[in-house]
């Protein structure tokens, strides 16, 4: 697979699932985050995100994200 051999870490967060999974992987740190905008928010607000060292975002679904504030 493209990009195997780079060992980067990656997480998927969306909501419709209990958050606990999700939380111990952002926990181990990752490299590459999957998001759903509501639930990037819930994981923010409860600490287990935090944006500050990001070097690049991929917005899907922006206007959803502006609905929301």
């Amino acid at each position: 697979v493209y990009g195997s051999q780079m060992k980067l870490t990656t997480a998927i967060v969306v909501g419709g699932v209990k958050p606990g999974g999700q939380v111990r992987a952002l926990a181990r740190g990752v490299d590459v985050l999957v998001a759903t905008p509501g639930r990037l928010l819930d994981h923010m607000e409860t600490g287990a995100v935090n944006l500050s060292g990001t070097e690049a975002v991929v917005l899907d679904e922006a206007d959803q994200m502006m609905d929301m504030g």
